[in-house]
């Protein structure tokens, strides 16, 4: 079915979600809490007063409370529906079902689209299968009253179980204490350009000590940081993946081993020896090519 605009005109489904999207936006740059009005009367809450009143308390509180056409927002033109008193001409659940999850995303999108440039490209949305809601809740008008509270780490773990649970081991980022989140690293709204966010990048924002540049860099350094270690959690220090000589020996093994290279590693390795005994540079050196310089001969 369609709804008509104000000179009686149909338009057509999808259009009706997003029409008055950029209402919100506009009301949101021009009002602030030195010039905020009174709060307002929507003539949906003759009828709908329950979800009117949780709007006006939810996370859209600041635009729902100053302006009586929020609703339309995402529901479309409302006259032909208060007119009728008919499902069939207001943009509702039944017919926010039929359209895709995209679809959907695209009503949020109307407002928000100024701090998710990159929505579309990223991991989230090309599943094709996941709407703002599907994290968000009923975000629009929040029957509790409060900001939405499927955040974090708790709504990540409902498709993510596997990475969520390695926070639990023993040597992990600190999401469970609260002192990061998964968007601390991930970039899931599409807030890059590209929606998508360098993993390197990510990890040098706060471990900017191993960063580099090296004259001499370890050639690991150019699959990722992810090539040595576990970036959720870890069962070993430094969230490495395998303990011991492990991570070194993934790259640096051969057929005659323990030599490495042209040299043998009999003497250093036996008895425990470990690969940082030596070559304690990992990540990169300034002044050695074997990333040991305090073992160099001078």
């Amino acid at each position: 079915p369609h709804s008509g605009t104000p000179d009686g005109h149909p338009t057509p489904r999808l259009s009706r979600l997003f029409l008055f999207g950029n209402l919100a936006t506009a009301l949101l740059l021009l009002s602030s809490p030195s010039n905020a009005a009174p709060p307002v009367t929507s003539p949906c809450g003759d009828c709908h007063g329950d979800q009117v009143a949780a709007a006006s308390k939810g996370p859209h509180a600041g635009v729902a409370s100053r302006d009586p056409r929020y609703c339309e927002s995402c529901h479309g033109y409302g006259k032909k529906h208060v007119e009728s008193m008919a499902a069939a001409d207001i943009v509702g659940k039944a017919l926010l079902e039929k359209v895709t999850p995209s679809e959907r995303s695209l009503s949020c999108l109307s407002c928000h689209r100024g701090g998710m440039p990159g929505w579309e490209g990223s991991a989230h949305a090309r599943l094709k299968e996941i709407a703002c809601g599907s994290c968000h809740g009923d975000a629009g008008h929040d029957l509790k009253g409060k900001p939405v509270a499927r955040r974090g780490e708790a709504v990540c773990a409902s498709c993510h179980v596997e990475q969520v649970s390695q926070f639990r081991r023993v040597y992990h980022h600190p999401v469970p204490e609260g002192r990061m989140s998964c968007a601390s690293c991930h970039d899931v709204h599409g807030k890059e350009p590209a929606g998508v966010r360098r993993v390197d990048a990510t990890c040098v924002s706060c471990h900017a000590e191993v960063s580099g540049p090296y004259v001499f860099p370890h050639r690991a350094l150019e699959d990722g940081c992810s090539s040595c270690h576990s970036p959720h959690g870890s069962v070993n220090r430094g969230l490495l993946k395998t303990a011991g000589n492990g991570a070194c020996l993934t790259c640096h093994v051969q057929s005659n081993f323990p030599a490495v290279g042209k040299v043998p590693h009999n003497r250093n390795l036996q008895g425990g020896g470990k690969c940082l005994d030596c070559h304690s540079e990992a990540h990169g050196s300034n002044v050695d090519p074997l990333m040991a310089p305090q073992y160099r001969k001078r």
